[in-house]
C-alpha cells in the first residue's frame, strides 16, 4: 500500500512536470508602432484550439515584462490579462515571463517560470504569443477587465500545421495601449515606467460582472509599476454592498506583483453584489505621482 502510495505521488509529480513543460512564450512577428520608441504586444490562449479560434485565455495569469539591465533584469510592467500591449519601450533586450497565476480566491499562486527573450527594435511592436496547452481553464480565473487588445497574426503554428488563419477577436474591444516613460531612454542604468507618468490600473479581480464562489475573495488592482509602499492608504479600498452596505477590510501592497489588495474581514455575504473602487489619491508611484482617476467595478456573491 506504501509503495502505491508512493509511485502514485512520483507519477504525479512526474505528470506535473511534464504539464508545466507544454507551456510555450514565444515571438510571432512584429508591427509598425506609433510614438517614440517600440513595444512588446502578449495574446496568452488555453490551448492550441482556442489559439486557432482566436480566443484569448481566461484572465488569471500574472504576465511579466522585464528589460535587461546589465547581468540582470528589470521588472517594467505587469497585467493578469491575457492580452496587452505596451509602448514607449526604449529599444533592448526584454523578455516575458509567466511566473505565476490566481486561484477563485485571488490568492497567487506560483507556476514553472516560463519566459521568451526578445528584441525591442524604435517604431515596431514585437508581438508574442503564449499557448498554456497543459494548464485547464478551470484553474485560471475567469475575467478581468481593462483588456488591452492587440492583433491576432498568422502565427507559426498556422504555417507548421497548414491551418486557416483565426477568426478575428470578437467586435467591440477597442485597443487601448500602456505607455511606460522615456525621460531616461539616453542614460545608462535605465530604471523602467513611472519618472515622467502617472501609475495606471492594468488589470482587477474579480472581473467586472463576475459570480464569486469564495466567501472572502482578495480584491485586487494590478498596477502598471511599482508603488511607494509608504503612500498607500488604508482607505485605499472601498466595497460597498448593495445589502451589505460598507465592508471592513484590510489593505495591502504586494511588491513583488505591484498589486494593491484589499481581504474583507468576515465572510462576504451569498447573493449580494458589491461595488469597489480604488481611490485616485490612494496610492503613488515612486515618484510620487497618484492615478488619474478612480477605478471602480462591481462583482457579485454566488447565492
Amino acid at each position: 500500500m506504501v509503495r502505491r502510495a508512493i509511485a502514485v505521488l512520483l507519477a504525479l509529480g512526474q505528470l506535473t512536470l511534464t504539464l508545466s513543460g507544454c507551456v510555450s512564450v514565444k515571438t510571432v512577428g512584429s508591427r509598425a508602432g506609433r510614438g517614440p520608441g517600440g513595444g512588446v504586444a502578449l495574446t496568452v490562449f488555453a490551448d492550441d484550439a482556442a489559439h486557432q479560434a482566436g480566443r484569448p485565455s481566461p484572465a488569471g495569469i500574472m504576465g511579466e515584462l522585464d528589460r535587461r539591465e546589465g547581468a540582470g533584469w528589470a521588472p517594467v510592467f505587469r497585467s493578469l490579462d491575457p492580452v496587452w500591449t505596451v509602448a514607449g519601450l526604449p529599444p533592448g533586450r526584454y523578455r516575458i515571463r509567466l511566473p505565476a497565476r490566481l486561484d477563485g480566491s485571488g490568492n497567487v499562486v506560483r507556476m514553472a517560470d516560463h519566459a521568451a527573450e526578445l528584441d525591442v527594435a524604435e517604431g515596431r511592436v514585437t508581438e508574442v504569443r503564449a499557448v498554456l496547452d497543459h494548464i485547464s481553464p478551470a484553474l485560471v480565473v475567469v475575467g478581468v477587465i481593462t483588456v488591452v487588445v492587440a492583433a491576432v497574426l498568422l502565427s507559426d503554428y498556422i504555417h507548421e500545421h497548414g491551418l486557416p488563419p483565426p477568426p478575428p477577436l470578437p467586435p467591440g474591444l477597442a485597443e487601448a495601449v500602456f505607455y511606460v516613460s522615456l525621460d531616461l531612454i539616453a542614460a545608462p542604468g535605465w530604471t523602467g515606467a513611472g519618472d515622467r507618468l502617472p501609475p495606471s490600473v492594468t488589470s482587477h479581480f474579480p472581473a467586472s460582472g463576475a459570480i464569486v464562489a469564495a466567501r472572502r475573495p482578495r480584491v485586487l488592482f494590478a498596477l502598471s509599476e511599482p508603488l511607494r509602499p509608504q503612500g498607500l492608504s488604508p482607505e485605499a479600498v472601498t466595497v460597498l454592498g448593495e445589502k451589505s452596505g460598507l465592508l471592513p477590510g484590510q489593505v495591502s501592497y504586494d511588491a513583488e506583483h505591484w498589486l494593491v489588495a484589499w481581504r474583507p474581514l468576515a465572510d462576504l455575504a451569498p447573493g449580494d453584489t458589491f461595488h469597489v473602487t480604488l481611490a485616485q489619491d490612494a496610492v503613488e508611484d515612486t515618484a510620487g505621482k497618484e492615478l488619474e482617476a478612480a477605478v471602480s467595478f462591481t462583482f457579485a456573491t454566488a447565492p
